[in-house]
């Protein structure tokens, strides 16, 4: 296996998105802008690491009805539990350890908010949510939502910690989230001193993004909230410094034009513009 080495590292940005939820934003990396912004992450548009943060009892932190066109939702929580309801009639609950596959497509308005529990009585929530960009033939296919129940997502073991594969395959585990691009999307947990060979495609994209713990790849050390985006290869392998909770990410480039404003990607500026009109004219939907 030729290991793949870090070829850049940055540090995730703080922030705030939806109402009063503080995240630090990974992709895209601080001081990044315009569409170059998402090349280097090809297919990944946008990853963001929410909370960890304790909801204090009658808080309504979340994220209240906004539009998505475009793209793939892939929501992962850790901590907590969240409601999720759309324009097209889904709903559920996301609770840890599981996730939510929203393809908003043509266009979609959708929620994600606490439980009425949390709401009561407060708790903690953490989770990680991913944009994952569909190909120019999918950005009009009909909206649609898939629950991704824990069970359908268990912890594997490997030598030194753990593994849950969202999408894709890894130590001969297939995620069940079905994506138009090729990608992996995996959790991984390590103990400090242990390792974990990846084989990875060569022409894709990958990136080990630490939430808590670090890990070394290569000559390089990766902490956490940072990106480390690996170079050339066909495989990496993740030493844990620390004990160590790390994304894995990589999937194979779209390489096809960017136009990207708000909760909208696209191709053109004037797809952009046409999502736009076709949301203020309510043709996303509503939520019911």
């Amino acid at each position: 296996m030729k290991e793949r080495s870090i070829l850049a590292l940055h540090r995730g940005q703080p922030t705030e998105d939806g109402n009063r939820v503080p995240l630090t934003r990974l992709v895209p990396g601080l001081g990044q802008r315009g569409t170059d912004a998402f090349r280097d992450m090809d297919p990944f548009l946008l990853v963001d690491h929410f909370g960890p943060m304790v909801l204090p009892p009658g808080t309504d932190a979340g994220f209240p009805p906004h539009p998505h066109k475009g793209f793939q939702t892939l929501t992962y929580l850790l901590q907590g539990a969240f409601r999720h309801r759309d324009s097209t009639g889904g709903a559920g609950r996301l609770d840890p350890g599981g996730a939510q596959l929203m393809t908003a497509g043509r266009g979609i308005v959708h929620e994600e908010m606490p439980v009425p529990e949390h709401l009561e009585t407060g708790g903690a929530i953490e989770g990680v949510q991913i944009w994952i960009n569909l190909p120019r033939a999918r950005k009009e296919d009909p909206p649609g939502y898939v629950d991704l129940q824990p069970a359908a997502m268990p912890w594997v073991p490997v030598p030194g910690g753990r593994i849950r594969v969202l999408a894709g395959t890894a130590a001969g585990v297939t995620g069940p989230a079905q994506t138009p691009v090729p990608l992996l999307c995996a959790h991984l947990e390590l103990e400090a001193g242990a390792a974990f060979a990846l084989p990875l495609p060569p022409a894709w994209m990958a990136a080990v993004i630490p939430l808590a713990g670090t890990v070394r790849i290569g000559e390089a050390e990766a902490g956490p909230d940072t990106v480390a985006r690996l170079g050339d290869g066909d495989g990496a392998v993740l030493g844990a410094v620390t004990a160590a909770s790390v994304m894995v990410l990589a999937g194979e480039p779209l390489r096809e034009p960017i136009a990207h404003y708000g909760p909208f990607v696209m191709n053109t500026p004037e797809e952009i513009q046409r999502a736009f009109e076709d949301y203020q004219a309510g043709r996303f939907g509503t939520i019911g």
